[in-house]
């Protein structure tokens, strides 16, 4: 029977905890002392249960020479004294560890407690009590890198009446609004990272602008240590897939992808190449026109690893961080020259090849790694394999064992192909059953079971 990880119930799990027997997957993995732990708490306490039992041991040793030698120690009341010393050591190093131990488990009851009250609550008032309690908790380390990944403001004020207001972003005008009942108001404005400089006016009578306010503050941008984790999926609890399509040195497929996606209406993302926005502009004026994201994926297409060689992720050799970061900035200077827009700030390592060490080097030019949802095997992973063209080799699969591998992705799993990360190729060598050509039946049979297709930076942000 699969039992799925306790932590992840979309992923199988692969281990159980030493401690608590809980079934965990890959990534809950903690190998500590030569054993797999689901939790540091779980390994404290497997430490600590048996130090009770090595120290309980100890104890009936140390009982046993004390009946046998009562008679030597009590002549020699020296060495009683400090076998009873020894004694009362061992026992109050048993009762220290069952503390410690209480104290864990008041904590994570505590926890839970504070959990389904704020799940269960519905007022700000009831939140605010909550909130009261939360200082005896003492968190002093992150358990994960974290950050606001995106801010917006609403800027409000009071003037005359039937004015025309303007809100202007670092000398550009951004919106206007005719003043009613001497209040105006700007909302969702989007803070980008840096310094920003928002500028109110208003149009007086004779054609002139009077200013009101002028507000200056800087946004951090998100740190290395928050954009060097990888993304594979979305949220498990929201309906949402993502289409991604890689491009690098073809194109021969674009146009009908982009057909297809302007037909139903979708909104995809697109990793490209500084080559593939090179030499063809064209496409890529096309995506950015009709809505479509688009992410770095480096300028040459290198390997990074040593995947290929050895089946492990280690950086290759000749891979620096200064490589890294030029590959990723030289694309995106070419795409900013050639659109007059941004990257997104993210990107797909070439071939899926990266490690911590990689993402970071990325994360300090200000790109986070975006990946597929993968699994254990070609069936419960996204990555379509659509740029396999030898139809005899292994890894070849036809159009409608695509079709059907996306289709029940997910089936035995309560949550279904939730925040799935789809991976697609703008080209191909293929001279036939070409897997791009069933995206409307994908889309629509997606669509007909609830789903919502989405760019990634809108998966990002659920």
């Amino acid at each position: 029977m699969t039992e799925y990880c306790k932590n992840h119930p979309d992923k199988e799990a692969k281990r159980k905890c030493y401690y608590c027997k809980a079934p965990i997957c890959a990534d809950c993995q903690l190998n500590i002392a030569h054993h797999i732990y689901c939790s540091r708490s779980c390994f404290f306490k497997d430490i600590s249960s048996r130090s009770i039992f090595f120290v309980i041991n100890r104890i009936k040793k140390l009982l046993q020479y004390i009946v046998t030698n009562y008679k030597t120690l009590r002549a020699r009341p020296a060495n009683l004294v400090f076998v009873l010393i020894l004694l009362f050591g061992l026992i109050g190093s048993i009762w220290f560890n069952i503390k410690n131990n209480d104290k864990v488990s008041q904590l994570q009851k505590q926890m839970a407690n504070l959990q389904h009250k704020i799940s269960a609550s519905d007022s700000l008032s009831d939140i605010q009590q909550i909130a009261q309690h939360l200082d005896t908790l003492k968190v002093t380390t992150p358990t994960m890198p974290s950050m606001v990944v995106r801010n917006k403001i609403t800027i409000e004020g009071e003037t005359e009446s039937n004015r025309v207001v303007t809100l202007s972003v670092d000398g550009n005008l951004l919106a206007a609004k005719l003043v009613k009942a001497n209040k105006f108001k700007f909302e969702n404005i989007e803070v980008k990272p840096g310094q920003n400089r928002f500028t109110v006016r208003a149009l007086s009578e004779d054609g002139s602008s009077v200013l009101l306010e002028e507000v200056n503050f800087k946004y951090a941008p998100p740190t290395p240590t928050f954009l060097a984790r990888d993304f594979t999926r979305g949220s498990l609890n929201e309906k949402k897939i993502a289409l991604t399509f890689d491009g690098d040195y073809l194109d021969n497929i674009t146009d009908e992808i982009l057909d297809m996606l302007k037909e139903e209406h979708i909104h995809a993302t697109m990793f490209l190449t500084g080559r593939y926005i090179r030499r063809y502009s064209q496409h890529v004026l096309r995506m950015i026109k009709e809505g479509h994201d688009i992410g770095n994926h480096t300028w040459t297409h290198p390997h990074l690893t040593t995947f290929e060689q050895n089946r492990k992720h280690n950086t290759r050799s000749g891979i620096t961080r200064e490589l890294i970061q030029q590959e990723l900035l030289k694309t995106a200077a070419l795409f900013r020259r050639i659109t007059g827009q941004r990257m997104k700030p993210f990107w797909r390592a070439p071939y899926g090849e990266h490690n911590a060490e990689i993402r970071r080097w990325a994360a300090e030019v200000g790109f986070r790694q975006i990946g597929w949802t993968v699994g254990r095997d070609w069936q419960n992973n996204m990555d379509t394999l659509d740029w396999v063209a030898d139809t005899t080799a292994t890894i070849y699969h036809s159009a409608n064992e695509v079709v059907d591998k996306i289709l029940s992705f997910g089936e035995k799993s309560p949550y279904g192909a939730n925040g799935c990360i789809i991976l697609m190729h703008l080209g191909t060598l293929r001279n036939g059953d070409y897997p791009h050509e069933k995206l409307p039946t994908i889309i629509r049979e997606m669509k007909n079971r609830g789903y919502q297709f989405v760019t990634v930076s809108e998966l990002l942000t659920n």
